[in-house]
């Protein structure tokens, strides 16, 4: 690691060749605020591959911040199908793709016990749906950034979904209202970074989370800020806040269970107001090292240790400054025709 500034200021680092670097793109609710997106992690490691895990609304305008070129994005994995975790899709394909990807998209994600609650089903779906979106920019992109290559595995097993260039990463089942959500882990270079989606505390996290070098969990505000601040009866509060999702005092015994080097709680409104009460309630069981995700805070990962820091971003960035050659010389396709009554309108032809 190069640099122990207290603040991350994108491009300026060089990651490490042993290092991990983990970016929250979003940490709040399913539903959006100014302060914190949907759900997403950024994981880059010191060999250049680049993974995104849930891309949930709002994401990709962090990503964007990281000026990141997209086309060094290797994949995105999605943990299920609720829209806080993959409501990005149209900005993960057709965003990357208009910024100067040159690729397929790869995207992994698991099965459901029908096939409409698949990652295939998904994607095929919205990619239908932007069908006017995507057929009018062929001719002017190059063709290959539209094509979408799929991976869905069996959300009901333990197993490897991707091993490749040194990198492994394991997908389990997580208990989350229905069959179809998983939790995954990313073993690398000695390194593991865990991430559990959403879930309910579960043995397939606990025993698929230990020995981890950074595990992330999620859990909802306490009952009684979902009653005083979000508005929810006191049964909503419960269903939601501990049903649907684990609560701070779950997501703490979930933590000290798996005792990873740090602990990362998500998936709450993280406030001045709020996380004194957050954190005491994790503490309840677990005295290790742990942070409150906020949206940007950076994890810098080597085997000798971690150092937590938010990333300093400009709202102007001008995002994929690279690829400018790739972009300009790849195959274009036809592009469609407007209706001659409808081009004949125009004040300066064009067409």
């Amino acid at each position: 690691m190069q640099s122990r500034r207290d603040q991350f200021f994108p491009n300026t680092e060089v990651l490490g060749k042993d290092e991990m670097r983990i970016t929250a793109l979003g940490t709040g609710r399913p539903f959006l605020r100014p302060a914190q997106a949907n759900a997403g992690w950024l994981v880059e490691l010191g060999n250049g591959d680049k993974f995104q895990f849930d891309f949930g609304y709002g994401t990709q305008t962090n990503f964007g911040a990281l000026e990141i070129p997209y086309q060094q994005m290797t994949a995105y994995f999605a943990t299920h199908l609720h829209t806080d975790h993959v409501g990005d899709f149209a900005q993960i394909w057709i965003g990357s793709w208009t910024g100067g990807r040159t690729k397929p998209l790869e995207v992994h994600g698991p099965s459901g016990p029908l096939e409409k609650y698949g990652m295939k089903h998904f994607v095929t779906k919205q990619m239908e749906s932007y069908a006017w979106d995507t057929d009018t920019r062929v001719g002017l992109l190059p063709a290959v950034g539209a094509e979408v290559n799929v991976h869905e595995f069996d959300y009901s097993k333990v197993h490897v979904v991707y091993d490749r260039n040194g990198v492994k990463v394991t997908s389990f089942p997580a208990v989350h209202i229905y069959d179809g959500a998983v939790s995954l882990r990313l073993d690398w270079n000695g390194l593991s970074f865990v991430y559990s989606g959403d879930t309910t505390p579960s043995y397939f996290f606990v025993e698929n989370a230990k020995n981890a070098d950074v595990v992330v969990h999620e859990t909802f505000n306490t009952k009684d800020q979902l009653m005083s601040r979000s508005g929810y009866d006191e049964r909503s509060a419960i269903g939601i806040g501990s049903i649907a999702h684990s609560d701070p005092v779950e997501a703490g015994k979930v933590f000290e269970m798996v005792d990873p080097r740090l602990a990362v709680a998500y998936h709450f409104f993280n406030d001045f107001d709020t996380a004194p009460e957050m954190e005491a309630a994790i503490r309840t069981h677990y005295q290790g090292p742990l942070a409150l995700a906020r949206d940007m805070m950076v994890f810098n990962v080597t085997k000798e240790e971690i150092l937590t820091r938010m990333a300093v971003t400009s709202a102007h960035v001008w995002p994929n400054k690279e690829n400018r050659e790739g972009f300009k010389n790849a195959r274009r396709a036809e592009r469609m025709a407007m209706s001659r009554w409808l081009a004949d309108r125009q004040i300066f032809p064009k067409f």
